[in-house]
């Protein structure tokens, strides 16, 4: 492989012709991926591939995934569990990943190259490459300014995957980081022959039922705090079962729950299996930005977006609630 003389944060144009020297990469993105991980890792490996690069893709867990991103080309393969070898001379891309931790990044092998691709404004650039844009709308726009610097080909598969990842992160177009580049993509795209509705279809309007069931158990489990300013709902693993769901169903609950009246932060708590102490992935959403959730995540390790972000608790439900509460009431 080409060695090329980049300083650490590097522009789209130089990911792009790093990746035209690649002969294998491992694409990696976080844990419960989203429509944005799950987006960036489709696209990157249909372009990858289109250039001739032998790709391995990675997801941390082993938990389906959700289901309304199944459509997506260029997923078939993807390793799962613990992390693949890193042979000498592959270039590890990690994409969406705020922290090395959410990827399992930080097991692969002492000297692994990494190139790190994000829009967490907390990322902390681990990468020997790092290309950080907190103000792009999702991982999947910084990918689009990347081949497009590259000249590369976005075809259907490609379009779909981006779009995907954009129209997931900013809510529809509805969210603060919807900005004017984000519809610009979005009309390039529409004008390279992408299906707008096909993806809604599937996105939206394709719920599993296991999914919808799941949310009925959160709805069970909900508390407001704070004189309505904080709600809180929470599913544990009798939850899953009784649901007949999958960690990957869990996927927009904590989007629901902040549409409530008057909510100013969400909180969605889910139990993960473990041998020891109970543990909790927890979801945070601001539903103003005036209440920092990913400061209130990285106080455990977590991280994210102002709006959005997410840690792991390690303990009880009930502790887990009442520390969450303590953190926004010092923050209302």
């Amino acid at each position: 492989m080409t060695t090329f003389p980049l300083p650490r944060t590097v522009t789209p144009a130089e990911v792009a012709a790093r990746l035209r020297t690649e002969r294998h990469v491992l694409v990696v993105t976080h844990e419960s991926p989203d429509g944005d991980a799950l987006g960036s890792l489709s696209a990157f490996t249909l372009v990858a591939r289109g250039l001739g690069v032998e790709v391995t893709g990675y997801v941390p867990g082993g938990a389906a995934l959700p289901e309304e991103y199944a459509f997506l080309q260029g997923l078939e393969d993807l390793r799962r569990g613990d992390p693949p070898l890193v042979d000498e001379g592959t270039t590890v891309y990690m994409l969406d990943c705020a922290s090395l931790l959410r990827s399992h990044g930080d097991r692969f092998e002492a000297g692994a190259f990494r190139v790190n691709i994000d829009h967490h404004q907390d990322n902390p650039g681990y990468g020997e490459l790092n290309l950080i844009v907190p103000d792009a709308a999702s991982t999947t726009a910084i990918l689009y300014d990347i081949f497009r610097a590259g000249g590369m080909t976005i075809d259907i598969h490609v379009a779909t995957a981006l779009y995907v990842g954009l129209v997931t992160d900013t809510g529809r177009f509805q969210y603060s980081n919807t900005t004017p580049a984000a519809h610009r993509m979005a009309a390039d795209l529409l004008e390279g022959g992408l299906d707008v509705n096909q993806v809604y279809r599937r996105v939206y309007e394709s719920t599993p039922l296991p999914k919808l069931l799941l949310l009925q158990e959160a709805l069970c489990h909900l508390e407001m705090r704070l004189g309505g300013g904080l709600v809180l709902a929470w599913v544990d693993r009798e939850s899953f079962v009784r649901a007949g769901a999958e960690d990957g169903h869990t996927e927009g609950i904590v989007d629901q729950l902040r549409r409530i009246q008057g909510v100013r932060v969400a909180a969605f708590l889910r139990e993960r299996r473990t041998d020891g102490s109970p543990e909790y992935k927890v979801s945070l959403r601001s539903t103003d930005g005036r209440v920092d959730v990913a400061a209130i995540a990285n106080l455990r390790g977590g991280g994210g977006h102002v709006r959005a972000a997410g840690f792991t608790f390690t303990g009880s439900v009930e502790d887990a609630m009442d520390w969450i509460e303590d953190q926004v009431r010092e923050r209302l």
